[in-house]
């Protein structure tokens, strides 16, 4: 049997356990425990609150509104195997460009463990006469936020393939 060697870091491990408990049907985990500090649920759902508000503005192509729920300093990866792009800046122009092909960002399920938000998402693109590109939906089966005092501080998207 031929052995293949396959680095796993924290962020895919971290995804694929809570898309594991999110796949057996656990609705919250408002009540989990973290590091042996219990997360209050009033915190996990205002991290819901900005993940959810963040995406409706991508909806709406409100791209001052979704960048206002960004971090300075926040860390944006397009797909896991993608290098990051950081800072509030370098992230607008890069979500600008989606923007313009965006006809729905449809939040399917969310489930959050603290700071941590991660939501089943169809994003729905077309290509336009101006910008070349892809079009069609596309399941996203993690997206993975970090909520840090209110904004998004980093966010990975895990695409079904």
């Amino acid at each position: 049997m031929r052995v293949m060697d396959r680095h796993v870091s924290r962020r895919v491990f971290t995804v694929a356990g809570i898309s594991a408990l999110a796949g057996l049907g656990i609705p919250r985990l408002a009540s989990t425990q973290t590091q042996g500090r219990s997360v209050p649920s009033d915190v996990q759902q205002a991290n819901v609150a900005v993940v959810n508000d963040f995406c409706a503005a991508f909806a709406r192509r409100d791209l001052d509104g979704a960048v206002s729920l960004l971090a300075d300093d926040c860390v944006y990866r397009v797909t896991h195997t993608q290098p990051p792009i950081t800072g509030k800046d370098a992230v607008r122009e890069t979500i600008a460009g989606f923007m313009e092909r965006v006809v729905d960002f449809k939040v399917l399920s969310t489930v959050a463990l603290g700071p941590l938000v991660l939501n089943e998402r169809d994003d729905i693109f077309e290509a336009s006469d101006t910008a070349q590109g892809f079009s069609g939906t596309f399941r996203v089966a993690a997206g993975l936020f970090f909520v840090e005092n209110g904004k998004i501080a980093e966010w990975t998207d895990y695409f079904l393939t």
